[in-house]
């Protein structure tokens, strides 16, 4: 590894390529009696187990690719979700509400400072990628090689707690405002797969500042490409800080494996900066991800304007181009959370289709992700229900009289 290389240790004791650029870079409710009420009820060493049936059974998948622009002077994010399905919801996250994460050990607890919208297959709160209302964005992609703390590490630091691997994303989206929160907090929450295979994952961070980090466990340690050594002068995020594909961001550099999908994306990132001002930006982020599809497995794509608080998105089912302004959204806890099916069938701007998410619409999707991804099983099942029921543990903090 090189010298320059930030490995973040924590509390864990345990972060052909032209030249270096100078740019910036959704039924009826089915509810079984389920006597557990967290997967830390369960104990650890059932953890293990449910989990270590389900890394041997889950099918493992190829997932995404990832860019940040600068095109003509907008931050522009473009990815590409990678994945053997599409189903999906498009909800809104509100500010105020108490959280216990799904982690097998030691779940951290919080409170939602911000607003946020979010993509999620495996249920409310288990998002793949979203933003909030002060324009982060965090996506996970898939990485074969992660590796993530081990529990009894965990276990046994005072400072540390822990949130669903998945879940880390949506824990972001609701405490952070810039890169720098997310970083700084992995001195006291990590996160822990409950589904090993499932959860192989990196990730990608951004804010409307411009700042970009790549956030990575390898050997359970967190790897976290993010300050000086990855800034120009300037101090805009190297070009080569910008993209990230499903090799390690070291594996993807060009004296490493230098994946195809990451070296497009760094020549898009270059490209994005010299463009003709006639080029609209979410066009040219559209055509770029259309160059690294893969086939039939990409199911979405989105493209995020971090400064102006906007998602655009499109599937394979639905190519229409939508999008959603989260200025046009309540996030107040008063208010019901809203939810898009991510393919129904509708043109521009989606707020006026969103509508309360309900049990069933959650149920849907999870019911979804499980029938096609996970194998049937008593392990499947429990960690299943804990999905289903999770929503409704969701609350308002109580305040004093």
């Amino acid at each position: 590894m090189n010298s320059r290389t930030t490995r973040t240790s924590r509390s864990l004791s345990s972060s052909h390529l032209p030249p270096e650029s100078t740019d910036m870079c959704s039924r009826h409710k089915c509810r079984p009696v389920n006597p557990f009420h967290s997967l830390a009820e369960l104990g650890l060493i059932a953890v293990v187990a449910v989990t270590g049936i389900l890394t041997m059974s889950v099918h493992p998948a190829v997932a995404c690719t990832v860019m940040r622009m600068n095109i003509h002077g907008q931050l522009v994010n473009a990815r590409n979700h990678d994945w053997p399905f599409g189903e999906a919801l498009v909800i809104t996250n509100l500010r105020g509400i108490e959280k216990t994460s799904l982690a097998p050990i030691k779940p951290a607890t919080w409170v939602s400072k911000y607003g946020s919208v979010s993509f999620c297959q495996f249920g409310r709160e288990i998002p793949f990628a979203g933003m909030n209302e002060k324009g982060l964005t965090v996506d996970l992609l898939h990485l074969p090689g992660a590796k993530f703390p081990n529990p009894a590490d965990v276990e046994a630091d005072p400072k540390l707690t822990a949130v669903n691997a998945i879940q880390w994303v949506q824990y972001q989206l609701d405490t952070a405002e810039n890169v720098a929160e997310v970083v700084d907090s992995l001195s006291s929450v990590v996160p822990i797969p409950m589904l090993p295979t499932v959860e192989t994952v990196h990730y990608f961070v951004t804010d409307a500042t411009g700042d970009v980090a790549v956030v990575e466990f390898l050997d359970g340690k967190a790897v976290v490409r993010h300050g000086e050594e990855y800034r120009l002068e300037d101090g805009t995020p190297m070009t080569r800080s910008c993209v990230l594909a499903n090799s390690s961001w070291e594996d993807s550099q060009p004296n490493r494996t230098n994946p195809y999908r990451y070296s497009q994306g760094v020549r898009f990132v270059e490209t994005a900066s010299r463009l003709d001002e006639q080029q609209a930006p979410i066009d040219y982020a559209n055509r770029c991800l259309m160059v690294l599809a893969q086939g039939r497995l990409t199911q979405w794509n989105l493209v995020y304007q971090p400064e102006e608080r906007r998602i655009h998105f499109r599937t394979q089912t639905s190519p229409k181009q939508r999008w959603i302004d989260l200025d046009d959204l309540s996030f107040d806890a008063d208010q019901p959370p809203q939810a898009i099916d991510v393919d129904r069938n509708v043109d521009g701007n989606v707020a006026t289709y969103m509508k309360s998410v309900t049990d069933a619409d959650n149920e849907r999707i999870v019911n979804h992700a499980f029938d096609h991804f996970v194998p049937a099983g008593l392990p499947s099942l429990m960690i299943k229900q804990l999905l289903l029921d999770y929503p409704d543990k969701l609350r308002v903090p109580q305040t004093a009289p």
